[in-house]
């Protein structure tokens, strides 16, 4: 029996079509199609900036430093995310904080967040909050602005799993990455993403000032200046080398192309999930917030964590692979010892962690393969 993974990308004829002829042009790496990806990623979001680099991690990164985060610092994340939400501050010489989640969004707690910003000593050295679109659903971030306006505290949105969520405003929708509530969005397009470059993410901006820093750390810190020779560069502060290569960007010219046909085919098979589950006890299903239009890059269900783990094996050996996100941040050996977080000190998201489990969810699941998906939990659960 085929194993059914619990994610994978989609690549087509039309993809691979657009790549080859990318890689057959003069340049192949800060060419043409580097600029056209990034202005279908604005015209997509609503967003006026954006710079394409090599990951989600080096947009995270270069967040940072173009708003100014260093040593003296702390930024705020949630516990539950993958690494690189808080990894971003270490690179600059900041310390991670974390507020614990919300344990019906699993999004950090605005509530908690508002507690901490309230008390001069704690909110003393945030510079930066970095709430986390976990899968796909959309955090409150017009409730984020509000509070970290009070403070003149810069947020950037991860946004690596939500490309194609939107919210309400005013009574308008507002797409995810069109920053009108943050001062940078960050996407990923690692191959399990809605889109794919391969390897690839981006940062998007409403400020022409950001968005300029951002483009010269992609290149080595190096700027122009347009009454020197053509050849000359300055280099006023050191960068990094995180650019993308022009094939990445036709792939991702091409997949934005179908964005919202995954992002819809994903919406379903998310109500499937919803409608077979409804029923069983034993098992929490995912929320998301009113006025809001999950793009779904996850879908997480949970049970008590010895039901948990017996049910990620069960699974497995009907060949159907299924994923813990996540392990929270705070528990890694380094953040420990370097830290002194410890067990218990974010009991929410340790309360979910130890009974989460995602399920097999992307563009190109058949019907037939998501019925066997239900089929396989209802029989660990005798509802067969």
């Amino acid at each position: 029996m085929k194993t059914i993974p619990y994610s994978r990308q989609f690549i087509s004829a039309g993809d691979i079509k657009l790549v080859v002829r990318a890689m057959k042009s003069d340049l192949i790496t800060q060419g043409p199609m580097v600029q056209k990806f990034e202005g279908a990623l604005c015209k997509y979001t609503g967003a006026k900036y954006c710079v394409a680099v090599s990951s989600g991690t080096a947009a995270l990164h270069l967040s940072m430093l173009a708003l100014g985060v260093s040593k003296k610092n702390k930024v705020i994340t949630s516990p539950i995310t993958f690494s690189a939400s808080a990894n971003c501050a270490l690179y600059v010489g900041a310390r991670p904080e974390f507020i614990d989640i919300n344990k019906q969004t699993y999004h950090l707690d605005i509530e908690k967040l508002h507690s901490f910003l309230k008390v001069p000593s704690q909110r003393k050295r945030i510079k930066v909050v970095i709430p986390v679109h976990f899968m796909g659903t959309v955090i409150d971030i017009i409730a984020i602005k509000r509070i970290c306006d009070k403070y003149g505290i810069k947020i950037v949105e991860d946004a690596a799993h939500a490309l194609g969520a939107k919210y309400k405003f005013n009574g308008d929708w507002v797409k995810v990455g069109a920053c009108r509530h943050s001062d940078i969005t960050i996407f990923s397009f690692h191959p399990i993403k809605h889109i794919t470059t391969g390897e690839g993410g981006a940062a998007l901006t409403n400020s022409r000032k950001i968005y300029e820093k951002l483009l010269s750390l992609r290149h080595h810190g190096i700027i122009k200046n347009k009454n020197k020779p053509l050849w000359f560069y300055d280099i006023p502060q050191y960068g990094f080398n995180y650019r993308i290569t022009d094939f990445q960007c036709a792939l991702g010219v091409s997949q934005l192309k179908r964005l919202d046909r995954s992002v819809e085919a994903r919406r379903k098979l998310a109500d499937n999930y919803n409608r077979a589950f409804c029923g069983l006890k034993e098992i929490y299903l995912s929320y998301s917030r009113p006025d809001t239009y999950p793009s779904y890059h996850l879908y997480v269900i949970r049970a008590a964590i010895q039901e948990r783990n017996k049910l990620y094996v069960f699974l497995r050996k009907n060949n159907i692979l299924t994923q813990v996100n996540y392990i929270p941040v705070h528990l890694f050996s380094y953040y420990q010892k370097k830290f002194g977080y410890k067990r218990g000190d974010f009991p929410i998201a340790e309360k979910y962690y130890r009974e989460c489990l995602s399920l097999p969810l992307y563009f190109g699941l058949t019907q037939e393969q998501q019925s066997r998906v239900v089929r396989k939990i209802k029989d660990f659960f005798s509802y067969g």
